[in-house]
């Protein structure tokens, strides 16, 4: 006759054996799950040569290809650098914009970044301060969001403008537009050695997304588009998103007063087409190069102490009172 406690013995170790098992199986399953969702969103960081002077480092973005690194301190040419939460180098700034207050977002490459330039030295940051001792003597506060990222093209800056900038509810979107190799950059799905989404026509169809990653082999795509008309169609449907954002776009043009390229034909011919096409789409169009010869600004007092053509501290001081000069000009803000 079967013993009947040894049975239940029996039955019970095989039951606690099956539980422990299906625990250890679960544990091992959710450490899998936990290290592959780890690698899986583990940030990728992407850097420039001598990125340990200029403080160029970036966050590998699937849609934009590279980006800033939120949080991120260091320092570039020995300045002080600091990119806020959000992964701009700014103030903190919610994206729900507080009542009574105004803002002006800038897209923009390494200029609008500050390359080589501490902080509180950026125009946006200028412009801001000047606004800000005026606030009082017009009633209005302002914001200024400065949403640069260095070697971005205008199409990574138009996509950033549709995925994020919109975010903040800004009254006015600011394009920094640096004549001479914005209209370059926005050809190729490689710029600086780093991978990018491009345009593959004036139609604006999206290739080379998602971004391949850093450790992918490089393949360069280029635009059908010639580089103007592409450029043109990507400012042309800024606007129109800016117009159903109820903001208004504004350009501000540079880069002639380098000497190299000051009398190159092709610059000048970009100059003017670009000017009149903005007139036709109805677009605020400052000319910081005209600005700067009216005013007989030199390319030494704007480039002094750099050796990459990049605006000093006082560069990026005539910017802004030029820029805040416009803006009141044009009545876009108020004096």
């Amino acid at each position: 006759m079967p013993d009947g406690n040894k049975a239940d013995s029996t039955g019970r170790r095989w039951g606690f054996r099956f539980v422990a098992l299906s625990i250890s199986t679960l544990v091992s399953l959710l450490g899998l799950w936990l290290f592959h969702d780890y690698w899986a969103n583990k940030p990728i960081y992407l850097q420039e040569p001598g990125y340990e002077r200029t403080g160029h480092r970036y966050l590998y973005d699937s849609t934009l290809g590279w980006r800033n690194i939120p949080n991120w301190e260091a320092s570039t040419n020995g300045r002080r650098l600091t990119i806020n939460s959000k992964g701009l180098r700014d103030f903190e700034y919610s994206y729900a914009k507080p009542s009574g207050v105004r803002r002006i977002l800038v897209l923009g490459d390494s200029f609008a970044w500050g390359y080589g330039v501490a902080d509180d030295e950026i125009f946006t940051e200028v412009i801001e301060e000047r606004l800000a001792r005026d606030s009082l003597l017009r009633g209005e506060k302002y914001e200024v969001v400065n949403t640069g990222v260095s070697g971005w093209g205008t199409d990574q800056e138009y996509l950033f403008l549709q995925r994020e900038g919109f975010n903040y509810s800004p009254d006015i979107v600011v394009l920094a537009f640096f004549i001479v190799n914005d209209f370059e950059n926005n050809e190729s799905s490689i710029v600086y050695g780093l991978q990018k989404p491009v345009f593959a026509n004036e139609e604006l169809d999206l290739a080379n997304v998602p971004v391949p990653g850093p450790s992918a082999p490089k393949r360069t795509i280029r635009t059908q588009a010639n580089s103007f008309d592409l450029t043109l169609s990507i400012i042309t449907h800024m606007r129109d998103a800016c117009t159903k954002q109820r903001c208004r776009l504004v350009i501000m043009k540079f880069g002639r007063y380098i000497p190299r390229w000051k009398d190159n034909a092709e610059l000048l011919s970009n100059e003017r087409r670009l000017r009149g096409a903005a007139q036709r789409l109805n677009i605020a169009y400052l000319d910081l190069d005209d600005a700067f010869d009216a005013n007989e600004v030199t390319a030494d007092e704007l480039l002094w102490g750099n050796d990459d053509g990049h605006w000093n501290a006082q560069g990026h001081r005539l910017a802004a009172g030029f820029l805040y000069e416009f803006l009141v000009e044009s009545q876009l803000i108020t004096n």
